[in-house]
């Protein structure tokens, strides 16, 4: 393996590390009930930032270095889905925001589904991070690592069907439905983008072995 592609490979660690952090406040977002949600909001969307900025200083240096790197294409797929999940949790903690100051509606199984997706993404997003690191130490490890992220989207995708079930079982104002049916959407396409980045770490780590 070549030092550019190491170099790559550390700085998406400390993307997703970022986007750890994001999952981590957001969580406390959805769990405490005395929480600033605006100051948490600022906070991600905070750490939003430094990602879409990370994502484009690394995806210039990809491009630099492509000529002798043959997964560049994987490495800038996995780019563009990370940061995807980086903004739809800034995304989730505005409505969140949103929905806990204005409408202040509460439906506590709805809430338990929503955090339930959270702690999966907050699981599938340490698989990405661990496989991420053990490209460049052992490639079987890596791979079932990344294998464990597209296990967890199945998971996510329960989860949303029930809390799709539940959110239109309940008889409310559209502004809660629309807030909260965008919460979960969002959720659950992180959780696809994540999947889609565990593929391209595949692939890396089938053309190493």
């Amino acid at each position: 393996m070549s030092v550019p592609e190491l170099n790559i490979e550390e700085q998406v660690q400390n993307i997703l590390n970022n986007i750890l952090d994001q999952l981590r406040l957001l969580y406390q977002q959805f769990m405490e009930n005395d929480v600033n949600h605006m100051q948490i909001y600022s906070k991600i969307d905070g750490l939003k930032s430094v990602v879409e900025d990370s994502k484009y200083k690394l995806g210039e240096y990809i491009i630099k270095v492509k000529e002798g790197i043959e997964t560049a294409s994987l490495y800038l797929d996995i780019l563009n889905y990370i940061e995807k999940v980086s903004q739809n949790l800034s995304a989730v903690s505005y409505r969140y925001t949103v929905l806990q100051s204005k409408i202040k509606i509460e439906d506590k199984i709805i809430q338990s589904l929503l955090i339930s997706m959270i702690e999966k993404l907050i699981a599938a997003t340490s698989n990405a991070l661990e496989s991420f690191r053990l490209l460049s130490l052992n490639t079987k490890k890596s791979a079932e690592k990344a294998r464990n992220i597209i296990k967890i989207e199945e998971e996510v995708d329960d989860l949303y069907r029930n809390f799709e079930l539940k959110l239109f079982e309940k008889e409310s104002e559209l502004a809660f439905m629309m807030l909260t049916k965008d919460i979960g959407d969002r959720l659950e396409d992180c959780a696809d983008l994540l999947r889609d980045a565990a593929n391209n770490i595949l692939y890396i780590s089938y053309l190493r072995e």
